[in-house]
C-alpha cells in the first residue's frame, strides 16, 4: 500500500457531519446555525481564527449541517479563484453555478435572469475607463478642439456610468428576487454563501472581493459567511493602502457580525492524528526491543510539547504526518531512534530555521533548549519532560559536532558543581541539573544525526523490506 504525502481531509458524512469532528465544534456550528436562521435582511458574517486553526474543516462540517437543517448553501474557496482577476465574475459565476442543485424549485428562470444581467454588467465594465485622455483624443493641435473632445469624452463616460449603475440596480433587484424565491421555498431560511481562505488571496483581490460582496451582492435573504484570519486580512489591507491606513475600521464597514472560533481541545486532536498515522503499527512490526516504551514516549511527548497555543493545528498535523511517513517507510530491522526523532521533530516544528542551523552545527544546544521551553510553556513543561529531552539535545550536539562537550552540558555541570546560573536556581533545579548529567552518563548515543536524516527523508534506512537484505543498525 502506498504512503500519502499529505494528510487526508476528514470525511464529512452527509447524515452525521460531526462524526469525525476532531475539534469538538458542534456547539459553535449550532450557535451559528441559530444565528443565521434568525437574521432579517442582508448580512456578512466573519468567522475568525488563526491560520491553521481548522477554519476550512469547520466550514465543511457546518455547511453540511446547514444543508441538513434545510438551508440552501453555496461554498467556494476564494484562494482558488484568485487567478481570475475579477471578483464580480467569481461571485456571480460561483453563485449561479452553486444554485444549480436547487433548479428543480421555482428558481431556474430567476437564475438565468441573474446570469443575464451579470453578463450585461461585465460587458459594460470591460473597457478601461481610466485610460489616458490623450489616447482617446489623439493629436489635436488647437485648444478649442481639445476642449470639445474632452467634453465629448466626459459625456460618453457619464453615459456609460449611468448605464452601468442602472444595470447594477437591476442586478441587485433580480438577485433579491431569486434569493427571496429560494428562501420562501426553504421555509424562510436565507441562502448561505460560504467563502473560505479570503485572507490567503492577493491583497487587491481580497479587498475587491469584500467590496463586491458588500455593495453588489448584499441583498435580502443572503448571508455571506467569510472565513478569515482577521489580523492577516488587516495586513493585506495595509499592504494595499499603506501602513497608516485604519485597516480595522475599514473591516468594520464590511462585517456585520464577528464570530471568533473558540480554541480547540488540542489533546484530542493530537491523539486522533497519532491514531490516524497508525504509528503503533510500526512499533508492533519492528524488531526494536524498546518498541513498547517508545510508543508511549512518542505519544506523551507530542501531547505535551504540541499543546502550545501558538502552534497552529495545520503545522501540528503536518509534523505528525511527517513522523508517520518516516516510520511507515522505515525497515523493521532498523532501530527506531524514536526519542531522538521526536525531539528533532519538535524542534523542527517550532522553529525550522533554528533546527536546520542546529543540525549543521551552527547554533548550540543551549540556544535550542531556551527557544523550545520559552515558546512552549517554560518551567512546567521542562520539569515534566525536560531532563530526557535536554539529554538528547546534548547528545545530538555531540554527535553532530563530534565533540565531547556542549554549552548546555557545561551549564548543568557548573550547576552541579555549585556555580551560579541565570538558567536555573535553588535546590530543586540543582537536582534537575544533576538528573540531566546522570542521564548523559548512562547514555552513549541517541542517534540524533540519523534521526534528522530520516526526518528529511535522506536516510537509506527508509527503504522497503524487499529492496535489500536485513543489516545491522546504523
Amino acid at each position: 500500500m502506498g504512503i500519502r504525502i499529505q494528510p487526508r481531509e476528514i470525511d464529512v458524512p452527509e447524515d452525521d457531519p460531526f462524526k469525525n469532528d476532531l475539534l469538538d465544534r458542534k456547539e459553535s456550528a449550532e450557535v451559528l446555525t441559530h444565528l443565521v436562521g434568525s437574521i432579517e435582511g442582508p448580512c456578512v458574517l466573519a468567522v475568525d481564527a488563526a491560520w491553521g486553526a481548522g477554519k476550512t474543516t469547520f466550514l465543511r462540517i457546518w455547511s453540511q449541517h446547514l444543508r441538513n437543517q434545510g438551508f440552501p448553501v453555496v461554498e467556494f474557496n476564494a484562494w482558488e479563484t484568485d487567478h481570475s482577476g475579477d471578483p464580480f465574475v467569481v461571485l456571480s459565476g460561483e453563485l449561479t453555478e452553486g444554485l444549480q442543485e436547487y433548479k428543480d424549485e421555482p428558481l431556474a428562470p430567476k437564475i438565468a435572469k441573474t446570469k443575464e444581467i451579470a453578463t450585461e454588467i461585465l460587458r459594460q465594465s470591460i473597457p478601461n475607463v481610466i485610460r489616458a485622455t490623450a489616447a482617446d483624443i489623439g493629436d489635436v493641435p488647437l485648444m478649442e478642439e481639445v476642449s470639445q473632445s474632452l467634453v465629448s469624452y466626459a459625456k460618453d463616460k457619464l453615459s456609460g456610468y449611468q448605464k452601468a449603475q442602472k444595470s447594477v440596480n437591476t442586478f441587485r433587484n433580480v438577485l433579491q428576487d431569486m434569493a427571496g424565491t429560494l428562501s420562501k421555498a426553504r421555509g424562510d431560511r436565507p441562502l448561505i454563501v460560504v467563502i473560505d481562505e479570503l485572507d490567503r488571496c492577493r491583497p487587491s483581490y481580497a479587498v475587491e472581493l469584500l467590496e463586491v460582496a458588500k455593495h453588489l451582492f448584499s441583498v435580502e435573504n443572503i448571508v455571506f459567511v467569510l472565513a478569515v484570519n482577521r489580523s492577516e486580512l488587516g495586513h493585506s489591507i495595509n499592504a494595499l493602502y499603506g501602513s497608516e491606513f485604519d485597516a480595522e475600521g475599514y473591516l468594520r464597514r464590511f462585517f456585520d457580525v464577528d464570530f471568533r472560533l473558540p480554541e480547540p481541545e488540542r489533546d484530542a486532536f493530537i491523539a486522533a492524528m497519532l491514531d490516524a498515522i497508525q504509528i503503533n503499527d510500526y512499533f508492533t512490526r519492528t524488531r526494536d526491543r524498546f518498541a513498547a516504551s517508545h510508543a508511549s514516549t512518542v505519544r506523551a511527548w507530542l501531547l505535551g510539547f504540541f499543546d502550545a497555543p501558538d502552534l497552529s493545528l495545520r503545522r501540528i498535523a503536518q509534523a505528525i504526518h511527517r513522523l508517520g511517513l518516516v516510520f511507515a517507510s522505515l525497515r523493521s530491522d532498523r532501530t527506531s531512534l524514536a526519542s531522538a526523532t521526536v525531539v528533532a521533530l519538535i524542534v523542527r516544528t517550532i522553529d525550522p530555521d533554528l533546527y536546520h542551523r542546529f543540525v549543521r552545527g551552527e547554533v548550540s544546544d543551549l540556544e535550542v533548549s531556551n527557544m523550545v521551553f520559552d515558546r512552549l510553556g517554560g518551567r512546567t513543561l521542562q520539569e515534566k519532560y525536560g531532563d530526557y529531552f535536554e539529554m538528547i539535545l546534548i547528545r545530538g550536539w555531540m554527535e553532530i559536532t563530534s565533540s565531547s562537550s556542549s554549552e548546555l552540558w557545561q551549564e548543568y555541570k557548573g550547576i552541579v558543581d555549585g556555580k551560579e546560573s541565570d538558567r536555573v536556581s535553588g535546590d530543586l533545579d540543582r537536582d534537575y541539573a544533576n538528573q540531566v548529567i546522570e542521564l548523559l552518563g548512562n547514555t552513549t548515543g541517541v542517534g540524533f544525526k540519523y534521526a534528522a536524516q530520516r526526518l528529511e527523508l535522506l536516510s537509506p534506512d527508509l527503504i522497503e523490506e524487499h529492496t535489500g537484505a536485513a543489516s545491522n543498525d546504523s
